[in-house]
Parts: C-alpha cells; sequence; structure tokens
C-alpha cells in the first residue's frame, strides 16, 4: 500500500474512458468528437484524461480559459484546444504560435482582436459563438455575424452554440432545443460555416442534428446529463473517491459528535474516523444524511463533516479495522453512495461534486487494468 493511501485518494479508469469514448463515437454519426476537458476534465484530471483521448484519435479538446490550454499544451497533447472563455488581446497574440483557437462571441471584441492581428500581419483562429438561448456568450443576429465574418484579421474556422436544456426529456424544453438548433443551422448553412452544438445531452437525446462536430463532456465521463433520464447501454462513471479508517473507539450514550454537536449518541456506538472532509471534495451538506461504505456495508456519516476528517458509525460493522479502504463516492452499488445519489440529496448536480475533488486528492489512473500512473496536485 503506497503511503498516500494512508488518506484520501480518486481511482480514475482510463479503460472506461476508452469504452465511454468508443459509444459516443459510434453515436456522433460521422461527426467528429471535440473532448470537453476544462475545469480539470470535471475533476478526473485533465492531462491524463487527454493522454488517453489522444491514443483513442480525438484531435479536438475544449477548454474553459487559456490557463486550461497551455496546461495540456505544455504536457503535449496533440490536437486543436478551443477556448470558450474571454481571453485577452496581448495574451492571444502570445499563445498564436500554438494549437489553440479562440472564441469571439461579440463584435467589438472581435473587431479588436481583428485590428491587432492586421497591425502583426497575421490571422487569428476562431469559432463565433452565436447565443440561441443561453443568454451568456454570443452574438444574437445575423448582421453581427455578417460583421464579424468579414474581419481581415481573423480566420473564421466555425461557430457554435450551446444547448440551455438539451439533457431534458419535457416536451417544452425538447421544443426549446429544437428551436436552438433549427437557429445556428440556418445562420451557418446560409454562411457556409462550419459548425457544432451538441453536448453532452444533444449527443444521447438529439443525435439526428445536423453539425460537423459534437462537445463530449460529462458523458464521456460516464455520467448522466439529468439523473432522471438513462444513458446509452455500457457508458459508466469512470471515477470513486476512497480513504482509509484511520482510527476507531467507542462513545457512550449521551456524547456527541464533531462540531455544533449535532449528533448526540443514544446508545454506546462506535466511530471510524477517515481522513477525508469538504476540502477533499466531500461535501459539507452531506453531514448527517449521506453513508460510506467499508467492508462492503454502509456506515452513516455521524455529525458534521469537517475540512480533513469525517466519523462514521461502524457498530453494526464489527470487523471493521483500522487502514481498512472506506468508499466515499461511487457508482458500485446500484442506488448508492454515487456522485449523482449525493448531488440529488443535497439539491445540486454531480457536475459540481466532481469538480469540487479536491487539488489535495491524488488520483490514481487505471489502465489495462492495473494502476499505471499516479498524479498528485500537493
Amino acid at each position: 500500500m503506497n503511503i498516500f493511501y494512508g488518506r484520501t485518494w480518486a481511482e480514475v479508469n482510463l479503460d472506461v474512458l476508452k469504452k465511454n469514448v468508443e459509444i459516443l463515437s459510434k453515436l456522433s454519426e460521422g461527426k467528429q468528437l471535440a473532448a470537453v476537458v476544462k475545469a480539470n476534465a470535471y475533476g478526473h484530471g485533465d492531462v491524463f484524461c487527454a493522454r488517453t483521448l489522444n491514443k483513442c484519435g480525438i484531435s479536438h479538446f475544449t477548454v474553459s480559459n487559456l490557463w486550461e490550454a497551455q496546461r495540456l499544451f505544455e504536457h503535449n497533447i496533440s490536437g486543436k484546444i478551443l477556448i470558450f472563455g474571454y481571453c485577452q488581446i496581448d495574451e492571444i497574440f502570445e499563445n498564436l504560435d500554438k494549437n489553440f483557437i479562440f472564441t469571439v462571441g461579440d463584435v467589438n471584441y472581435a473587431e479588436k482582436i481583428s485590428d491587432e492581428a492586421l497591425k502583426k500581419g497575421v490571422k487569428v483562429p476562431v469559432h463565433i459563438k452565436i447565443d440561441t438561448g443561453m443568454s451568456r456568450v454570443g452574438i444574437t443576429e445575423e448582421e453581427q455575424l455578417d460583421k464579424i465574418l468579414a474581419m481581415s484579421g481573423l480566420e473564421c474556422r466555425a461557430a457554435y452554440t450551446h444547448f440551455a436544456v438539451a439533457d431534458s426529456l419535457d416536451e417544452k424544453d425538447i421544443e426549446f432545443t429544437n428551436s436552438q438548433q433549427q437557429k445556428i443551422l440556418a445562420l451557418c448553412r446560409k454562411k457556409g460555416l462550419k459548425f457544432h452544438s451538441q453536448n453532452s445531452g444533444g449527443i444521447i437525446y438529439h443525435k439526428d442534428f445536423e453539425g460537423d462536430f459534437v462537445r463530449a463532456g460529462i458523458i464521456m465521463y460516464g455520467q448522466k446529463p439529468d439523473p432522471r433520464f438513462p444513458v446509452p447501454e455500457g457508458i459508466k462513471p469512470m471515477m470513486c473517491v476512497k480513504s482509509v479508517v484511520s482510527q476507531l473507539k467507542t462513545i457512550h450514550a449521551g456524547d456527541t459528535v464533531s462540531y455544533g454537536r449535532t449528533f448526540k449518541a443514544d446508545k454506546d456506538t462506535r466511530l471510524a474516523l477517515i481522513p477525508c472532509g469538504y476540502a477533499d471534495g466531500f461535501n459539507r451538506r452531506l453531514s448527517g444524511q449521506w453513508f460510506v461504505t467499508i467492508r462492503g456495508k454502509k456506515a452513516p456519516v455521524c455529525g458534521r463533516i469537517c475540512m480533513d476528517q469525517t466519523l462514521v458509525d461502524v457498530s453494526d460493522i464489527p470487523e471493521v479495522e483500522i487502514g481498512d479502504v472506506v468508499t466515499v463516492y461511487s457508482d458500485e452499488l446500484e442506488g448508492g453512495n454515487s456522485f449523482t445519489a449525493a448531488a440529488k440529496k443535497i439539491g445540486t448536480i454531480n457536475y459540481e461534486l466532481l469538480c469540487a475533488v479536491g487539488t489535495r486528492v491524488p488520483r490514481i489512473y487505471i489502465e489495462n487494468g492495473v494502476q499505471t500512473e499516479l498524479d498528485r496536485y500537493l
């Protein structure tokens, strides 16, 4: 057992990622798959996931910001990297020698980039963001699109939009998604532009939509875009979070546990201390209403989850010993302690909990059935 196992770690199965990509590629019906690896690949580890995706033939990646793009570049990830977010204009030109594509979603911003490019005698590769209903980044009118396309300092390679409710199968939401698709389809066909619109929900619930690329995000990591609806057969989650039992103790009736004394024992209770807390991504809102698994059995959380530690009740698991592995989040149990179940419990989404797995939590990568890599941020 490696020494870092004495605390908390995440296991990321790259074999599952490969299988998920294979399934999604078939669903994409000839469109190129762009892998969304922003936010450290939704907590799974951007560099290691991107390397595996390169092995799968993926050559298009999307990230949120320039720092994320630079991280991939510095680790020799091959292919084009589309940056969704705003970049300062001077930084665009400082990074023009790299495999980055920048987003323009505003005429004035695009004009400033183009003017600077003309001064420098270069062209800036861009995708144009079209707002079709999210009311976030993006142009909304054909006139704005025409102005950007006419800018000589830009190399406009494609346009894209982002669906608001593609992960929903409610009738009104389907109508809204269809209207978003029709808007970008009409504009891009008219201008002869390549385009992409399908996010995870779009890929699995609207696979007949036209486009040149699809953007696989949370579905690529095996998680449901919407917990109410199924995902394609064979798609599986690829990450779990584990810890260990670091101490055992017995408290008596009337004793209280953790901050705020929110748990009070009504009988002799055997507690296990696990070195995992909200700084590791174990969400504090799960205090007193969640369980971990030890030796395949459920151990309820007692009292508040602390920054670095959590106490669980192991009274019904007498065989527990110090050093036993504790599963904090996993999809191994049907209806068990998955990221999705935890998110539902506290009124959030699995995206948030995945992205919240802390930087001090090492990621162990499993490939071809064995541990192959370890990524430690601290």
